[in-house]
This record gives C-alpha cells, structure tokens and sequence, in this order.
C-alpha cells in the first residue's frame, strides 16, 4: 500500500466524522434557537394572560367575545407547556360572570 492510499484512507474516516460532527451541532443550534423562542412565546402569552386576567378579575365580569379570546390565548400558552400560573388566572377568569357586548 503507498503513502497516498494510506492518508486516503485515513482522511475518508476524518471527512466521515467531520460531517457527522457538523451535522449534530447544526442540529444542536437550531434546537437551541427553537427553545429560545418557544420560552419567549411562552413569556409573551404569559403576560398576556396576566394582565388581561388581572384586568377581568378587577372589573368582575367578562364579555363571551372577551373570554373566547383568553381562551384562545391560553390554550395556546398551555400547549407550549405554560406554568401553573396561568392556569390559575384562567380558572378565576373562567368563574367570572358573563356580560353581553364586548369589552
């Protein structure tokens, strides 16, 4: 065997591996994207959520179009893996009484 077709040899494993090494940190970024942008989706509905129950709980009521909304934003806030917290406002909003109009 000759010089060239040993290092040709042992480059095939390298390239292998090197691409492979590529290919896993790629995957490992746009994983980490992703996280970073499902949280922020999270903190947003969060908020949302938040200020809006805090708003309902202080009037007392809600409007039927205002509460499909809540609805709306926390099914979406609890699909991505939301905390308890806003589950709890959900429930207290969703105790309100109901007003006709929207709000």
């Amino acid at each position: 065997m000759t010089l060239y077709q040993i290092l040709s040899l042992c480059g095939i494993p390298s390239l292998i591996g090197a691409i492979f090494v590529s290919a896993v940190n790629y995957v490992k970024l746009k994983n980490s994207s992703y996280k970073l942008i499902k949280d922020g989706v999270i903190a947003i509905l969060h908020n949302k959520i938040y200020t809006l129950g805090k708003q309902y709980i202080a009037q007392e009521h809600i409007s039927v179009e205002a509460l499909d909304d809540f609805e709306h934003l926390y099914n979406a806030y609890h699909a991505l893996g939301g905390n308890g917290t806003g589950t709890e406002i959900y429930k207290r909003v969703k105790e309100l009484p109901m007003k006709q109009g929207k709000e």
